[in-house]
């Protein structure tokens, strides 16, 4: 198994230009990869490091899953629909507590 500092040294070399320092960093590199969408790195970036993983692990899941026309399409709409669901659950746990 190779340390993080390893995977992003070698991402580093074949993208040079893009500084890795963190591991969100590298997550959402990956994630607008896989996605076939990496005109908008940053945005992946920035939902790797202020989402949930498990949200975004999840809509990843299900666009895997699918065979769709817009990869980056489906993740989004899949990501928007997960967050309606946690809301609601929060929701109504908060509402049992009181």
């Amino acid at each position: 198994m190779q340390s993080i500092g390893d995977v992003i040294a070698k991402i580093q070399e074949k993208n040079s230009g893009k500084y890795m320092k963190y591991e969100w960093q590298l997550y959402g590199y990956r994630l607008a990869t896989w996605l076939e969408d990496t005109k908008r790195i940053s945005l992946y970036m920035k939902l790797a490091k202020t989402e949930d993983r498990v949200l975004l692990q999840n809509a990843w899941d299900f666009v895997k899953e699918s065979k769709p026309r817009s990869k980056s399409r489906l993740f989004m709409w899949k990501l928007t629909q997960l967050r309606k669901e946690k809301t609601k659950k929060e929701q109504a746990n908060n509402q049992k507590c009181s």
